[in-house]
């Protein structure tokens, strides 16, 4: 390009100096102006060359960053894969899901027998089975909230068992739990709707059975060697008009209890209070299947005296008494040639009534049937006079699940596996120990066979 510039500068040099006559000798200038214009050149040259190496700096950086916006893409795509999966854990951590399945066969002999003598129960023999499945999800990071389902025959607050019959005909499966768990505070919680027991029991405790969840609202506090609670459930709705008396009939109590360490044993001590409202001698509703004699206990008051407020041809059965029970139960916990072994009691008073007021239990356990190849064995003996308890509340195994019943249990268990146990539990009871049976008989043999294969999950 140089040497084209300069050819053209030369030969317009020339032109000019054919052109003019007198000073076209000049050779000076025609110098002069050649040497201003390779002069010229030479810096346009280092312009373009400086201006080609910017422009092949421009395109490295172009290619750096083209590269560099690829690799971002893909550190995105896969940070927002891990963000979703991160998410989707977090979910299923705040989920917990359990559950257990029991097979159980049953001998039941009932030696009641009518003024003539005659057994009026044939012994009887059944498989059942029983299915619950529990969910609890934190919907904060201080609140829970708790599902569950059990089968169930007629909705019975005692049982969660289905006997086997009826031709395969489907099984009924109920809400058995629904609840919201608060933690207020570190030692301590809010729990409200149909939950478990918020409550210690000392181990062979039958004052409560333990398919009962009871309804309503409960603090708990646990602090250092303390705990205890106070809760209100609800047993009954009623309604009618303002003649009628529709007062609920409710559940009100508290527990408080301490642990005391004994050397390597641990002494575990509970005083119970609960009292019933509405429920004594409650008068019929305008509704006659709106009484004591219908939802409270149906028509089976489960050893508890009766007053009947109705007639001979129409009975209406109400409570004759209030129940105000006071109990205080415990256990001494320690270990016996390499076992768990735990000494319990649980003994109970109803202040209401003058007599037939009190109950008594106590026993023993040893061993745990939990881990692999783990067994247990346990004795109680139980006396439960006619009021001494609410009926409704007590074991529904016990003596057919009436009060006035005394005698033992005996039980074994062993686990195989871990989450997998096959129980054995015997009922040696005496039904109407104290009051006479609709024959005027007492003291009435009842005998309980369970053996049980318990699945958890």
């Amino acid at each position: 390009m140089r040497k084209t510039l300069i050819a053209g500068a030369v030969a317009v040099a020339l032109m000019n100096s054919a052109g003019v006559s007198a000073q076209s000798n000049d050779i000076a200038d025609i110098r002069n102006t050649l040497r201003t214009l390779m002069q010229r050149v030479d810096k346009l040259e280092q312009e373009n060359t400086a201006l080609r190496t910017e422009n092949e700096g421009l395109k490295a950086q172009t290619d750096y960053l083209r590269e560099e916006t690829k690799g971002l893409r893909k550190d995105t795509a896969v940070a927002s894969a891990d963000i979703a999966k991160t998410r989707g854990s977090d979910w299923a951590s705040r989920i917990s899901l359990k559950g257990d399945l029991r097979y159980r066969y049953e001998f039941i002999s009932d030696e009641t027998a009518n003024l003539a003598g005659v057994q009026q129960t044939d012994d009887r023999y059944r498989d059942r089975i029983r299915a619950r499945f529990n969910m609890e999800a934190k919907a904060t990071d201080t609140v829970l909230v708790g599902f569950g389902f059990a089968t169930t025959e007629g909705g019975d607050p005692r049982s969660s068992n289905q006997t086997l019959g009826g031709a395969f005909t489907r099984k009924a499966v109920d809400l058995d739990l629904a609840y919201f768990d608060w933690k207020f505070a570190s030692f301590g919680n809010v729990i409200g709707g149909k939950m478990k027991q918020p409550f210690y029991k000392p181990a062979g405790s039958l004052y409560w059975d333990n398919d009962i969840n009871p309804e309503g609202l409960a603090v708990t506090f646990n602090r250092g060697q303390f705990f205890g609670s106070a809760f209100g459930f609800q047993l009954t709705e009623f309604s009618g008009a303002e003649t009628t008396n529709t007062s609920d009939s409710q559940l009100f109590g508290g527990q408080f209890g301490a642990r005391f360490p004994i050397g390597s044993a641990t002494l575990t001590l509970a005083a119970m209070y609960y009292d019933l409202a509405a429920t004594e001698r409650r008068p019929p509703n305008a509704n006659a299947n709106v009484t004591l004699a219908g939802p409270l206990f149906g028509a089976n008051a489960n050893g508890n005296t009766t007053v009947n407020l109705g007639t001979t041809a129409a009975p209406l059965l109400a409570l004759a008494n209030d129940f105000q029970v006071l109990s205080l139960g415990g256990d001494l916990s320690y270990t016996m040639f390499g076992q768990p072994m735990s000494l319990w009691f649980d003994v109970a008073q109803n202040q209401d009534p003058d007599d037939l007021d009190e109950a008594i239990s106590a026993g023993v356990t040893f061993g745990r049937a939990s881990n692999p190849r783990s067994w247990e064995l346990g004795f109680g003996f139980y006396s439960v006079e006619k009021d001494s308890i609410y009926g409704q509340l007590f074991d529904s195994d016990f003596g057919s699940g009436v009060t006035d019943t005394e005698g033992m249990v005996i039980k074994a268990a062993f686990a195989p596996v871990r989450n997998w146990a096959l129980n054995f539990t015997y009922f040696m009871n005496d039904r109407n120990i104290d009051a006479v049976n609709q024959f005027g008989k007492k003291d009435v043999d009842y005998d309980r066979l369970q053996i049980d294969m318990n699945l958890r999950f």
